[in-house]
């Protein structure tokens, strides 16, 4: 492989491990095909995981409830696969190369704005400037980078080796859940729609049990107050 041979799939299985890194990942980084066995279970799914971001940002204490219900979800069957959307062909540039690590989380643009300024902490930017990362019409750059990196699960400075991307010592903070975030969106793409839903109904009876702890402009405005699921 360091003398220029492409690695065959059963080699990035391997290596995967070895590198640290998720073996969809490394399927990525090396440009093929992720496996149907190592995809998105339900690419429907995206919009669920983009919707807790509001949740895994702001509300006390919830991440690790909320990570212990993904974990403990029964593991449905795997759909027959499925042609990926137009939108998720990108370049082969470092922007390219984020974009497809961000949809191999089931996140699509909306969804990945959406953690880079909760869990990131960066500005807001639109669901249309993440794509322009990934074409290349807009730069991808350091800060962009750890900021994506704090809800990717993958290191600052093993995105910067990948994408050739020199960043700063000075980082500006990430969330302060951000590794177990990173590590919920992982394990929350093995999830249906449905079993997303159920993760959302616990978000919103947290958010209703604890509102003493929220600032009146984050508190629920709905009239009910759900149960959390058992």
């Amino acid at each position: 492989m360091l003398d220029g041979t492409e690695p065959g799939p059963s080699l990035l299985r391997r290596l995967a491990p070895a590198l640290g890194l998720h073996a969809g990942d490394l399927f990525v980084i090396a440009g093929r095909p992720v496996p149907h066995d190592l995809a998105p279970l339900d690419p429907a799914a995206a919009d669920g995981i983009a919707s807790l971001s509001w949740s895994l940002t702001y509300l006390p204490r919830a991440v690790r409830e909320l990570h212990q219900l993904v974990r403990s979800l029964p593991q449905q069957p795997r759909p027959e696969p499925s042609s990926a959307p137009r939108y998720q062909q990108y370049p082969n540039n470092p922007g390219g190369l984020m974009l497809r690590l961000l949809h191999n989380r089931n996140l699509n643009w909306l969804g990945s704005a959406k953690y880079l300024f909760g869990i990131g902490c960066r500005d807001m930017l639109s669901a249309s400037t993440i794509g322009m990362i990934g074409r290349g019409t807009k730069t991808l750059t350091p800060d962009l980078l750890v900021g994506f990196a704090a809800f990717l699960d993958i290191s600052p400075d093993d995105l910067g080796a990948l994408t050739g991307i020199d960043l700063a010592d000075d980082r500006p903070p990430v969330h302060p859940d951000a590794t177990e975030v990173a590590q919920l969106i992982w394990n929350a793409r093995r999830l249906t729609v449905g079993q997303l839903q159920e993760v959302r109904d616990r978000a919103h009876a947290i958010r209703h049990g604890r509102a003493d702890e929220l600032s009146p402009d984050r508190r629920c405005a709905c009239p009910g107050r759900p149960s959390p699921a058992t």
